[in-house]
């Protein structure tokens, strides 16, 4: 894959960002009006009626899942912004959770999703603060009327798919998240986007550090800084702020992504195309080793690498569009099988949409190489807790025996297929529905699970 240096890509963002604020200063820049703020914001529920597969443990015990659910995501948005007297625009917007998200994959008690200054005029675009990275947000590539769901992001805990599978299934992740750097969330960083230039934009992004919202490697005993949901620490996933930004902490820093996409229109063929990369070093610590690395079972963390492409192409109402994404994880190869644990993922749909309504059908299959092997769940609780062994010794856990601790290897994989429809009620509201089915399979019962629903909901945008 292409390498980039993060510290040379660091300093030409900084060093740019800094020309362009002085040169925004050094020309009068009153505002003719002062800062307005607005509010807007969206809120969507949906109600599924399905069923999800269970996790059937070793030792007979099992977990099973209602058929029958009701979920909801919403946020208020404050924006406030001014003109100023030489063109340039300069801005503040904060992203308040409308739910309580105490209890969230994302970790921690928060209510600010995002936090950020914005400035755009015709030298482009410049964001500092708790904010998805710039390649994230320039993603083109499978469309999808099922609002909340689709292939670019799930909302937040979206996903109807067995708990057990979906923490162990190493490439479960992907198939609710298409685009790059979906795992870091709104880190405190800068984006700098180009004017665009014959269909051409280009947007670059830095965060000093960055604790993203799941732990990889968790599962063979690995774990990073602080954690994820340790908020008031630097690169905590979410607006805070921090007191110092300590290093040698196991924890992943100066997160570099370059985004690239290509907008324009041949006669009746509208066409997106989009690329991007990132990179991030693991800055190890002193002590304990094994939280970046288990002399047991081989697994360790290194530098993190992403690179998405996609495209997408509209005609007459129709939109085609597609991408493929590779992703490392964060995690080396094997010490002793030597293989990675990459997941690569594949996204295609394609999406009508005539007067009020939008209607769209697609898949996402992501495999993941498990060089590191996945244990066998050997007992469930009545709850949602399903538990595996830990293997003790290098033997066990390369061994025979899944009580002891042994794995399993080959490939993981996760699938979804999708059809959903929404319908335009009114300015702002829509009525969607639609149908989604999930697998997760691979060599243990801890990575499967099959699941569908049928759902029915409602979005408000105001």
């Amino acid at each position: 894959m292409f390498e980039m240096s993060a510290a040379s890509a660091k300093s030409t963002l900084l060093t740019s960002a800094g020309l362009l604020v002085a040169g925004v200063a050094t020309k009068p820049a009153l505002a003719a009006d002062p800062v307005k703020v607005d509010v807007s914001g969206y809120y969507q529920t949906y109600g599924l009626a399905g069923a999800i597969e269970g996790t059937y443990a070793l030792n007979g015990t099992s977990v099973q899942y209602k058929g029958l659910q009701f979920i909801q995501r919403g946020e208020i948005f404050f924006t406030g912004q001014s003109r100023l007297d030489n063109g340039s625009t300069i801005g503040v917007r904060v992203e308040l959770e409308a739910w309580n998200p105490a209890i969230s994959s994302k970790g921690g008690t928060r209510q600010v999703d995002k936090a950020y200054l914005f400035g755009f005029g015709e030298w482009g675009r410049i964001e500092f603060g708790g904010k998805d990275d710039a390649a994230y947000n320039m993603y083109y590539g499978a469309p999808s009327a099922l609002l909340g769901f689709g292939f670019f992001k799930h909302n937040t805990d979206f996903s109807w798919t067995n708990s057990t599978a979906n923490d162990f299934n190493t490439a479960a992740f992907h198939i609710s998240a298409s685009t790059i750097d979906a795992q870091y969330g709104s880190v405190n960083r800068i984006n700098y986007y180009t004017p665009r230039f014959a269909g051409l934009q280009i947007g670059v992004g830095y965060a000093p550090k960055i604790q993203p919202k799941t732990q990889p490697g968790s599962i063979w005993g690995l774990s990073t800084g602080p954690g994820s949901g340790t908020g008031g620490v630097c690169g905590y996933s979410e607006p805070t702020t921090a007191n110092g930004c300590p290093t040698n902490d196991y924890s992943w820093q100066d997160a570099v992504a370059v985004g690239v996409n290509y907008l324009n229109r041949f006669g009746d063929v509208s066409i997106g195309i989009y690329g991007a990369y990132s990179y991030m070093n693991f800055v190890p610590g002193f002590s304990p080793l094994a939280s970046a690395a288990n002399a047991i079972n081989g697994a360790n963390l290194t530098d993190w690498k992403q690179a998405v492409v996609g495209l997408q192409l509209n005609y007459g109402g129709i939109t085609i569009g597609g991408s493929f994404g590779w992703d490392n994880n964060g995690i080396g190869a094997n010490y002793y099988t030597g293989g990675d644990n990459d997941t690569r993922t594949w996204a295609a749909s394609v999406m009508y949409e005539t007067g009020p309504w939008q209607v769209s059908a697609g898949f996402v299959v992501a495999t993941n190489d498990n060089g590191n092997g996945v244990p066998s769940v050997i007992d469930c609780t009545q709850s949602s807790s399903c538990s595996v062994a830990a293997a003790t010794t290098r033997a066990a856990y390369f061994g025979t025996d899944p009580n002891a601790g042994a794995a399993r290897f080959g490939t993981v994989t996760a699938s979804k297929i999708e059809v959903g429809a929404n319908y335009a009620l009114g300015p702002g509201v829509r009525v969607m529905g639609g149908v989604i089915v999930n697998n997760l399979s691979g060599p243990s019962n801890a990575v499967v699970g099959q699941s569908w629903a049928t759902l029915l909901g409602v979005d408000l945008h105001f």
